[in-house]
């Protein structure tokens, strides 16, 4: 671990790791911290030769490193409620870790022949949820309940992806259509009990919505609303804005919450006040890329941290909050691209917002 001083916004920074591989945080869709906020956790890439890969944890004062999960698992995501993650091995073997001791329970098995398509999801139930790309070729949802085996409950020809089960409501699942672009139709929710789907956000065609996220209580999401058009200011030239984007649990009213240039993926507190995103070059155009800290009742925002430019999406800086909501968690991508965890602590924005 080293700290040091970014040399344009001035704040300290802490950086755990250094390559040649990708050491990328978790998802910004899954908590990303232990339940004390001790820990995060973080997946350092498998290179040929070695035996390295897998999840690890590292502690956030002392930069401690320990291995959580080696290379045959997939899909590591941490419990909103409990102490413990979710994590898939072989491809349809599903586990608990203890996020403690690093002890594994195996929970069930996904469909033969199948694979996840993201990281896996967990109501406060337990219920466990994920877009899996079936053996047979079709996209599904599959549930898994304690004690129970896995369910397929939704299928699509569509390659679905980015699922997200309600963190206190097992019966709705968020999930996309999978485009790795923009969509006609990206965000839909689906209705377990029902065995029901409807559109979340009903996009018109100018409109590019994407990185969507359930905030931790589960009542509200946070998405991105992209203008691709861009628009001309000053001597910047053209820039993309990002709206970030706060809905209700049920996609019936949406607000703008923030506006700035450049963001890509939001993420929002668990105390609700307070949004992070990166500021990413795309669509081609280039621009300081960084982390952004957003003031939810008032949508003041500012550059806090800055990175380097990703070499791919796994490099993205993907950033979130710690539990208490004083520290963010993000992915740097080094002069290779290749991305490094950091943190940086929020006290220290605090004293000059």
């Amino acid at each position: 671990m080293i700290e040091y001083r970014d040399s344009i916004t001035g704040y300290s920074v802490r950086r755990y790791t250094e390559g040649p591989e990708r050491n990328a945080k978790l998802y910004f869709t899954c908590e990303n911290f232990s339940l004390d906020d001790r820990y995060f956790f973080f997946m350092k890439q498998q290179l040929p030769g070695r035996d390295d890969g897998g999840c690890y944890r590292a502690d956030v004062e002392t930069g401690e490193i320990t291995r959580i999960t080696d290379n045959r698992f997939r899909g590591f995501a941490t419990d909103r409620e409990k102490d413990i993650g979710y994590t898939c091995m072989n491809e349809t073997e599903v586990y608990a870790v203890n996020l403690t001791t690093a002890e594994m329970t195996k929970l069930g098995d996904l469909p033969k022949g199948g694979q996840i398509t993201g990281h896996l999801t967990a109501a406060n139930t337990g219920r466990v949820a994920c877009s899996y790309h079936l053996a047979n070729k079709l996209y599904a949802l599959v549930i898994m309940d304690p004690g129970k085996e896995a369910e397929v409950v939704y299928r699509s020809d569509y390659r679905l992806g980015h699922a997200q089960i309600c963190p206190t409501d097992e019966n709705l699942i968020f999930y996309i259509h999978e485009t790795e672009g923009d969509a006609f139709q990206r965000t839909w929710m689906f209705d377990v009990k029902e065995r029901y789907v409807r559109p979340y956000y009903v996009e018109h065609p100018s409109e590019w919505i994407t990185h969507e996220v359930w905030a931790a209580n589960g009542s509200e999401m946070a998405l991105m609303k992209l203008d691709p058009a861009g628009f001309v200011d000053g001597d910047k030239g053209e820039i993309h804005t990002g709206n970030i984007i706060i809905a209700d649990k049920d996609g019936r009213h949406f607000d703008i919450a923030a506006t700035s240039e450049q963001l890509l993926h939001p993420c929002i507190s668990r105390d609700g006040k307070w949004l992070c995103a990166d500021r990413i070059s795309y669509l081609g155009v280039n621009i300081q890329e960084g982390v952004v800290l957003i003031e939810r009742a008032t949508g003041k925002a500012k550059l806090i941290a800055t990175t380097g430019s990703c070499k791919t999406g796994a490099d993205h800086q993907h950033p979130s909050f710690n539990r208490r909501g004083d520290m963010i968690l993000f992915s740097n991508p080094d002069e290779n691209g290749n991305a490094q965890v950091c943190t940086i602590d929020l006290k220290q924005v605090m004293k000059d917002w």
